[in-house]
């Protein structure tokens, strides 16, 4: 546990918790709409991405079991997203509502501190992802996925794992074969 809450809070949490469930590459978010949902992923695997100029997908972020799913800047903001989010595999979520959040953090400074210290892990995790990217060799950035991020390589399809490592299929294909 990441940091531990009151009974009262917990009881406060599961008061407005939902469910949601996602067929494979349905939407939970669209880029252009606004994100008003946080989700829990409990059973199956999501991607986010955007569109370039060029119409090409480019996948930003993979979330599996235990991953929260959201597009950080349209939720945060309240603002169009700059991301779609979409379900890879079936997916089972808890929803929390972004007006419900923020009511929670007003109202119990555990769950506020437990929500600062989820946001601090993930800004760690992509700023690791960001410099990794930006520094080391395809080869090198597809080892780093092979040591640290296995699930990746076992779940997601080729094509989306080549645009995350900002790659071509192809070239993908010769590093694998390398190894």
């Amino acid at each position: 546990m990441i940091s531990p809450l009151k009974d009262e809070s917990i009881a406060a949490v599961l008061s407005i918790l939902s469910q949601e469930s996602f067929a494979k590459k349905e939407f939970l978010v669209r880029q252009g709409d606004i994100s008003t949902k946080l989700y829990f992923v409990y059973s199956g695997c999501v991607r986010e991405f955007f569109e370039d100029a060029n119409a090409n997908e480019v996948n930003t972020w993979f979330g599996f079991e235990n991953s929260i799913a959201i597009s950080t800047y349209s939720f945060f903001s309240q603002k169009p997203s700059l991301t779609h989010i979409q379900a890879i595999e079936d997916l089972k979520t808890i929803v929390i509502k972004y007006e419900d959040l923020q009511c929670l953090f007003d109202q119990f400074h555990d769950i506020e501190r437990l929500g600062r210290l989820i946001v601090e892990q993930y800004l760690v995790q992509i700023e690791e992802m960001k410099i990794i990217l930006q520094t080391l060799s395809a080869r090198e950035r597809y080892e780093y996925i092979i040591n640290n991020k296995p699930e990746i390589i076992q779940r997601i399809p080729l094509k989306y794992l080549a645009s995350f490592l900002g790659i071509q299929l192809e070239t993908l294909s010769r590093v694998r074969n390398q190894k």
